[in-house]
């Protein structure tokens, strides 16, 4: 058995795209959609669990397309199986909206090892934008995804991806989007601002935003979310949370630092042999970007 010496461990299930968003140039450079077999993913997921990985992350191109190409295959029936390997923790990289339909939501709430934190792409939170983005969803159908998930998963958080200023946004548009962040209240979001990519339909549209009006609004993007960011962390004081820990913090080496279940940042001070254990953390502060506490033995 091959050890394994990370706590957490990405396999890649799927490769390829054909969604054809106006600003991406991926399904140019990465083709069709191709899904790896479930036995072979099986096989890769179970060697890991045997080499003493303690969270995997199921991860693709668009991982959402998964089986498409597999006949009587699909994302579902894949984590069903893999739910019984022995992984305390599964966790699902990006996914879009337009998956999260009744019968998917609820074959996965049933799962033990599925962490309760999705990150579904939104993109912006004007349906004008969405549509000329080419995505597959509007507002209204992001918003149910969400709720579809809420509903049925207890305490499951969301992370999301923005992007600002994207060709013929206009301000009306741009306040859609601070609004869905706050009607969703996202545990963090992934935020950028559109620059055009050489051979997509975007970079050819007019009415391109001028970087000062895009860096202005990607400002106030980010204010409103660490807002959101810091007041739901808050809520999480004084409590006792169950975390993974991944060993040093990059940014302070004299802190060990770890996730939760919701994929929370988490540091505290302990020994390096806590390093690939769970343990339980009593929250003492709560600051933007993490929670700060000690081990509660």
């Amino acid at each position: 058995i091959k050890k394994f010496d990370r706590t957490r461990a990405y396999v890649k299930i799927e490769d390829g795209c054909e969604n054809r968003c106006s600003y991406c140039i991926i399904p140019s450079a990465r083709g069709k959609v191709r899904s790896k077999w479930p036995e072979d993913v099986i096989a890769e997921v179970r060697g890991l669990i045997e080499g003493g990985c303690r969270e995997i992350v199921l991860t693709g191109i668009e991982t959402a397309s998964y089986g498409k190409d597999i006949d009587g295959c699909d994302l579902a029936s894949l984590l069903e199986t893999v739910d019984g390997l022995g992984c305390e923790r599964i966790r699902l990289g990006s996914l879009d909206p337009s998956l999260i339909k009744d019968s998917f939501v609820s074959a996965i709430s049933k799962l033990t090892s599925l962490t309760p934190h999705f990150h579904l792409s939104l993109q912006s939170g004007s349906d004008r934008v969405l549509a000329a983005m080419r995505r597959k969803y509007n507002s209204k159908m992001a918003f149910a995804a969400l709720e579809r998930l809420r509903a049925a998963i207890p305490g499951v958080m969301f992370t999301t991806d923005i992007i600002v200023g994207f060709p013929g946004e206009t301000e009306e548009d741009f306040e859609g989007m601070l609004n869905a962040l706050r009607r969703v209240r996202y545990d963090m979001i992934y935020s950028f601002i559109y620059s055009p990519r050489k051979g997509t339909p975007a970079a050819e549209m007019p009415e391109q935003v001028p970087q000062s009006v895009q860096s202005e609004r990607f400002k106030r993007l980010l204010d409103l979310q660490n807002e959101i960011a810091y007041e739901i962390n808050q809520k999480h004081l004084g409590q006792t949370i169950r975390v993974l820990c991944d060993g040093r913090s990059k940014n302070n080496p004299d802190v060990l630092c770890g996730r939760t279940e919701g994929n929370k940042i988490v540091l505290f001070e302990g020994d390096c042999n806590n390093e690939g254990k769970y343990l339980n953390i009593r929250i003492t502060k709560c600051e933007t970007f993490a929670l700060i506490g000690e081990i509660v033995e």
